[in-house]
């Protein structure tokens, strides 16, 4: 065995190679990729300083539209939540069950007479609607019906994080924009892979919009101005398909001026469902349908593409470096010196982001989850677009 030594002599080319290129790799997932990835979390902190400047006095009167799908208990808790938001404008509630249901109905009756000052007002898609997709009829009767200009859209399902969720919502658009993208997370993901997904995902298209490229939104977040629903014709371009509300259409209505992200903590949204693991799976299978047909958003999901890619090289380059110039140790110290200096800076930034959206990301295995998320993704994509998934609305 030859004894180990330190030198910049004697280092075969291959080894300089190796070097090279995980020293290439390491700059960019530390320059380019760490920084898209903070980009979240800087938000959040410059939403938290916009919102001790003072607030605009005119605010715009809001129809706040909650699609039901059943949920008593939520919808109960969530009009409470809606009652008690400290926004200085006019506002009052659409609710539209998915289903028929004298409960439901009772709910908002009950809601109602409770808050007198608050204008409530419930509608329903029959059970016997077939051929169609349903939540987009739901949405579509709420918008419709929604009297005010400006319409804010959540779920039952769903619990605002303060009273301020709906003004720090609402303040772009009296500053100009037509478009506000918020988002959710949901409660209860127990699985390691389920929560990075869920920040990845939703960091690819925050971070998109924040670059002024938006693309999609969470459907459990979003205002916009009502007039733009009618001018694209509402859902009337994929009406065959049951999804895209919240990515197919918002790619429609916005655009490189028009939009606004809001990430204040106060603004945030929860999610609550009985299974979440299962919910989630089936919205990101549906994503994944849907956003074959998205036009933009392109450079963001490629430019993470590229940085997993990145991660790889980085791997083969250290291991090639490694094993190319041994006996000599000097060019392994420095590759081996690379780990800690290349993964600390990405567990910190991904952790920051998913604070910022209200998710805890454990740092442990998030290098791991960060490698190997391409693998459930391809794999998903795959199963997204199989003739057993009920993707389009004469599939039923």
């Amino acid at each position: 065995m030859e004894e180990i030594y330190f030198s910049f002599d004697n280092i075969k080319a291959l080894g300089w190679i190796g070097v090279a290129v995980a020293f290439v790799a390491a700059a960019w997932l530390l320059i380019f990729y760490r920084r898209r990835v903070s980009l979240v979390a800087r938000n959040a902190i410059g939403c938290q300083k916009d919102s001790e400047k003072t607030m605009p006095v005119d605010f715009p009167a809001v129809s706040v539209l909650v699609y039901s799908n059943g949920n008593m208990d939520g919808l109960a808790g969530l009009l409470e939540h809606i009652a008690s938001q400290d926004y200085p404008g006019k506002m009052e509630v659409v609710v539209v069950n998915d289903g028929t249901s004298g409960d439901m109905a009772d709910i908002v009756t009950r809601f109602g007479l409770r808050h007198p000052e608050t204008d409530v007002y419930y509608t329903h898609v029959p059970d016997g609607a077939r051929n169609l997709s349903r939540k987009k009829l739901c949405l579509s009767l709420a918008v419709k019906a929604a009297r005010h200009d400006y319409v804010v859209i959540t779920s039952s399902d769903c619990v605002p994080a303060s009273d301020r969720w709906l003004s720090l919502m609402m303040r772009p658009l009296t500053e100009g924009k037509d478009v506000v993208l918020g988002f959710a997370n949901i409660n209860g993901l127990k699985g390691v892979m389920d929560r990075y997904d869920e920040v990845a995902t939703a960091t690819t298209w925050l971070t998109s919009a924040l670059k002024n490229r938006p693309y999609r939104g969470c459907g459990f977040n979003i205002a916009y101005r009502k007039q733009l629903f009618f001018d694209v014709k509402g859902f009337a371009r994929t009406l065959t398909l049951h999804y895209g509300d919240d990515d197919l259409f918002i790619n429609q209505i916005t655009n490189r001026t028009n939009t606004a992200v809001v990430l204040h903590p106060d603004a945030l949204v929860t999610a609550h469902f009985d299974r979440p693991s299962a919910v989630f799976r089936e919205l990101r299978l549906r994503h994944c349908f849907t956003g074959r047909m998205i036009k933009g958003g392109g450079g963001a999901r490629w430019f993470f593409r590229i940085s997993n890619i990145a991660m790889w090289v980085w791997i083969a380059a250290t291991a090639t470096g490694l094993v190319m110039t041994l006996p000599n140790a000097l060019p392994g110290c420095f590759l081996v010196a690379l780990v800690p200096a290349l993964w600390i800076p990405l567990v910190i930034a991904w952790r920051r982001t998913g604070a910022a959206l209200g998710v805890k990301l454990g740092a442990t295995l998030l290098p791991f989850v960060m490698l190997f998320r391409w693998v459930r993704t391809c794999i998903w994509g795959i199963w997204s677009g199989l003739p057993s998934r009920k993707n389009h609305t004469w599939r039923n």
